[in-house]
């Protein structure tokens, strides 16, 4: 397992466009305002592709010194048991590829520093404070010739007493995608780019505005302007940054 990423802005992050925002054709962000932030996930079945795939290949291997026992008169009808192991994985396997993907929600509370992520396998989401949120750089390794790619993957954070598995919550660039949320997650700062949040910035400017222009949470290796010039100004004759 990778080191634990600390929470900070690395680079600018994925903007978010209205036009990614539901009720837009086939968008798979649901909520996109100054509170909320959800986004909408497809998910593989891999459990049921990798356990399918192991029955399969696996109940292959234990038949196949019989296989000529099928065939011969020392065949008894005990032995179509052994076919159910390799059956299986068959059927898992293909509900695995050809099931239509389920779809769970990655939800980031901004105002309350609240993040919701699916569970690794089965069962409700977990959830908890984003600040205590444990995540990582994975890499995949090189294959034929294939170049390694970097998942951003959240630990099981806020189930201390399971298996401390991984759960992959970007396959796009993870770098961009950890520095949106920790972003998002900054109520100090001004919302992040694109033209999704738009509508809601001035909005959030009078709230921190309200609150002394507080700084932030998290620490960024790049500036985070207000939106406009006047109002940079007066963030920081309030609040001096």
């Amino acid at each position: 397992m990778g080191k634990h990423q600390e929470h900070r802005i690395l680079k600018n992050p994925r903007s978010i466009q209205k036009k990614n925002v539901k009720p837009s054709k086939g968008a798979l962000i649901i909520t996109s305002t100054d509170k909320f932030f959800i986004e909408s996930r497809k998910e593989a079945l891999t459990v049921s592709i990798i356990l399918g795939a192991i029955f399969l290949l696996s109940g292959l291997w234990i038949i196949y010194p019989f296989v000529d026992f099928f065939t011969s008169d020392d065949f008894h009808w005990t032995m179509l048991f052994l076919l159910l192991y390799p059956f299986i994985g068959l059927l898992m396997l293909i509900k695995g590829v050809f099931k239509p993907k389920k779809h769970t929600n990655l939800s980031f509370d901004r105002l309350n520093g609240i993040i919701s992520y699916p569970a690794t396998f089965f069962g409700k989401p977990l959830e908890g404070p984003f600040n205590e949120l444990k995540v990582v750089f994975a890499v995949s390794g090189a294959i034929d010739g294939y170049s390694p790619q970097e998942y951003l993957k959240v630990v099981n954070t806020f189930r201390p007493k399971k298996l401390d598995l991984l759960k992959t919550i970007s396959y796009e660039n993870p770098q961009e995608e950890w520095s949106l949320y920790v972003w998002y997650m900054d109520k100090n700062r001004p919302l992040p780019p694109g033209d999704a949040f738009d509508k809601y910035r001035l909005q959030d400017f009078e709230r921190r505005k309200a609150e002394g222009f507080p700084r932030p949470l998290y620490p960024s290796n790049i500036p985070t302007p207000e939106a406009t010039k006047e109002q940079q100004e007066e963030r920081e004759k309030i609040g001096g940054w």
